[in-house]
């Protein structure tokens, strides 16, 4: 199947359709519904290819608003037996290292893809069915007008076990050729705090976001997990906005983080919300982005 384009006015999407033979994107990190390729509003490229060589088995070879789903049953399976990866599939544990979601996991079961689409919008469903793990999952990219378009998702538990954990997106956004550094701006709707995974001098907070004091070189790299708003309040409604090269990208959501990353190398920088979630058997969640593009 060829790449899904949707369009309205000036704003273009491209995405890939969920293949695990030919598919652009073959990893088993990354949820395969509705993958990114690219994002164009009046010829500007907010996002692209963000990596120097790709391998649609290289667990990041993944562009634009990019999902990943912590993995169910890992721990509990014996080598041999199968996990659930939701937006990959059933997964086959190899050995009893701990979970890695940068490794290449073998996929016993890649369940069933629908995808159907128009000319604003596309949506893929998602199946898995098996003795103990099952789910339905729908995804819609939509857009809404020439600056906005959101991403639905509803997750229903089909299976005999709960899911639990968390789902987050990773957020590449390349804003054409900027590069992280003084011309790239983070900033929230709340005085951010947390602990960098180093010391930098490159990057630092600031009252009200994040500001890179000067490029990052190729191989450079800055992180914080525990990014959060400094009097403890719950992250919801809209959480960032990034800017580069005169363009800004604004991001809500209809569901509280517990916690928010920020990492960034010499060619993207990315905020990744996480958004909790606990499904019993039988039971749907739910959850919807915006996004909004000037």
């Amino acid at each position: 199947m060829d790449n899904i384009i949707i369009s309205k006015g000036s704003l273009e999407i491209t995405l890939c359709p969920p293949d695990i033979k030919s598919g652009y994107y073959r990893g088993t990190r990354f949820d395969h519904s509705g993958i990114f390729l690219s994002i164009v509003k009046e010829g500007f490229e907010y996002a692209g290819q963000w990596f120097d060589s790709y391998d649609p088995y290289k667990h990041d070879a993944v562009c634009g608003t990019s999902e990943e789903f912590e993995q169910c049953g890992y721990d509990e399976a014996a080598p041999g037996e199968t996990f659930l990866k939701p937006g990959v599939g059933l997964l086959i544990k190899e050995n009893d290292d701990a979970y890695d979601h940068f490794h290449l996991y073998k996929v016993a079961d890649y369940g069933t893809h629908i995808v159907k689409y128009t000319g604003d919008s596309a949506t893929f469903i998602h199946e898995i069915h098996s003795v103990k793990w099952g789910y339905v999952y729908e995804k819609t990219v939509r857009i809404i007008d020439a600056d906005t378009f959101e991403i639905r998702h509803s997750l229903r538990n089909s299976g005999k076990l709960s899911i639990e954990g968390d789902t987050y997106n990773h957020n590449f956004f390349t804003f054409s050729d900027a590069r992280p550094g003084p011309e790239i701006e983070v900033d929230f709707p709340f005085e951010p705090c947390g602990t960098w995974r180093s010391i930098y001098d490159s990057v630092a907070l600031t009252e009200s976001g994040i500001r890179f004091s000067r490029p990052l070189n190729a191989g450079e790299s800055v992180f914080m997990g525990n990014l959060k708003p400094s009097d403890g309040a719950p992250v919801t409604g809209e959480v960032f906005s990034q800017s580069g090269a005169g363009h800004k990208v604004t991001f809500h959501c209809d569901k509280a983080f517990h916690r928010i990353t920020f990492w960034s190398n010499h060619r993207v920088g990315c905020i990744e919300p996480f958004v909790p979630y606990s499904i019993a058997p039988g039971k749907t969640f739910e959850w919807k982005y915006l996004y909004r593009l000037r």
